[in-house]
């Protein structure tokens, strides 16, 4: 019998690490030290006030793949996916891809977009910061007007806009990119729902053309369950677990989350997290 053929790498992280202080006056001192000396020095090595956001993370992401990230606030989910996006450098560690593929991240879906603006001049404004050039943002434009669903009110400022209509517009802008990686940081949390079944089966479909693959950060197991097809589950900045049996590494999360729970009152709860959102 021949082995199941993988998909190739998209994405590779190898013993990557991220420290930051807890206060703003520490990571301005140590901000102005690391200036003058290098930081990847003595890097293991915490100072005063300083913890581990990320610590020894190594994960792949393939092509095809939706990438669940689950864990509490603070698990370092949002820390991750930032140094994927290139807003935090990488001091200890690697991530690495191909020079040639594009990273899109949505981590707040109306940065940039300017209120007093219509939709469709905004359309112009994201793309642009997205790293689009006008030629193809024109070229885009009758995939983001279908996908977004808006029509005439594309033309009506955005100020104007219901959370629901800023979510459409800024997501299919952020699509139209064609990124190989796409970044979706709780993105998804607004937005009606017919809109965001849309979206849900777009992604599965996207990630099947091509070298494309998704990473998926929400704590929603009912949108992870419908989506993934692999989940990582984060604690105190490290990986914890790591599945392609998505069902499994949500009862994982779960349990994880309720550890400080007696094993009776853990079990009821874990029922009843699973009843509502499972």
């Amino acid at each position: 019998m021949r082995p199941v053929e993988e998909h190739p790498i998209l994405l590779s992280i190898r013993d990557l690490s991220k420290k930051f202080a807890i206060d703003i006056r520490s990571n301005m001192l140590y901000g102005i030290k690391d200036m003058l000396t290098d930081p990847r020095i003595d890097y293991d090595q915490l100072r005063a006030e300083e913890f581990w956001a990320l610590k020894d993370i190594n994960l792949d992401l393939r092509a095809g793949d939706i990438l669940g990230i689950v864990g509490a606030n603070g698990s370092g989910k949002t820390s991750l996916m930032r140094l994927i996006a290139g807003i935090y450098t990488v001091e200890q560690g690697k991530i690495l891809s191909r020079p040639d593929y594009k990273i899109t991240s949505i981590f707040a879906l109306k940065s940039g977009m300017q209120p007093l603006f219509t939709g469709r001049e905004n359309i112009f404004i994201k793309g642009a910061l997205f790293g689009m050039s006008k030629s193809e943002i024109e070229e885009k434009m009758p995939f983001i007007e279908d996908f977004c669903e808006l029509g005439d009110r594309l033309d009506r400022p955005f100020g104007n806009y219901s959370s629901g209509m800023a979510a459409r517009l800024s997501y299919s802008i952020a699509v139209a990119t064609d990124p190989n990686i796409f970044i979706i940081d709780e993105a998804l949390a607004v937005g009606d729902s017919v809109f965001k079944t849309k979206c849900f089966e777009h992604l599965k479909t996207y990630v099947q053309e091509g070298q494309r693959g998704v990473l998926f950060v929400s704590n929603n197991i009912r949108k992870i369950l419908k989506i993934a097809t692999k989940v990582i589950v984060m604690d105190q900045g490290k990986i914890i677990h790591n599945s392609s049996d998505v069902k499994e590494a949500l009862t994982v999360y779960i349990n994880n989350y309720l550890r400080d729970l007696p094993p009776e009152k853990r079990a009821a709860k874990l029922n009843s997290v699973k009843h509502y959102d499972m």
